[in-house]
């Protein structure tokens, strides 16, 4: 039998002690670049992405709520829900819901698999800022800062409640909150 080779580990950053300041050093130079720049690590192209919080966004996240409030199964918001069970007919609300998790306002499944943090695909919960958003007891900043699918940050002016991003785009918050009422099924 063949004796294994090592995995040699290949680091592009000069010295060990700088790793974390030349990463830092590397992800603080991707601010403000539109066309963002190649990762010395990687070879790939990285960049941040600025992400806004839409009204499609906020009408999935008051469905979330909807779900919660008129189940007859008497879930609670520690229970988690499948997205098909919630936007099943609903493709213009599911294609971004995760996205959601930028603002806090949904929790992703997930458990721990040796010491890694593993998500359950499709399942989430609402969370406590998701539920006081969408009851309009506060504001959140609208634009996210994203780094290879981590929010490093948010631009805080502008911010606002749900009902304000609903009514910039034409949609009424008390009429997307009548229980019977899916404006995309």
């Amino acid at each position: 039998m063949a004796k294994r080779k090592a995995l040699e580990r290949v680091n592009t950053f000069e010295n060990n002690e700088n790793v974390q300041d030349e990463a830092y050093e590397f992800q603080k130079s991707l601010k403000d670049k539109t066309s963002g720049i190649t990762c010395p690590t990687c070879g790939r192209k990285a960049r941040e992405y600025k992400r806004k919080l839409t009204a499609h966004l906020c009408i999935a996240l008051l469905e979330v709520l909807k779900y919660y409030r008129h189940n007859p199964e008497n879930v609670t918001t520690l229970d988690y829900f499948h997205i098909n069970d919630v936007l099943g007919g609903s493709p213009l609300l599911k294609v971004d819901f995760q996205k959601l998790q930028y603002w806090d306002l949904i929790e992703a499944k997930a458990k721990m698999v040796r010491g890694r943090v593993v998500k359950t695909y499709g399942y989430y919960r609402i969370s406590e800022n998701g539920i006081k958003f969408a009851q309009r007891e506060i504001a959140v900043p609208i634009t996210a800062v994203v780094y290879n699918n981590v929010v490093k940050g948010h631009i805080t002016q502008p911010y606002m409640t749900i009902d304000q991003i609903l009514t910039e785009v034409g949609y009424d918050y008390d009429v997307i909150m009548q229980s019977t009422n899916n404006i995309y099924q």
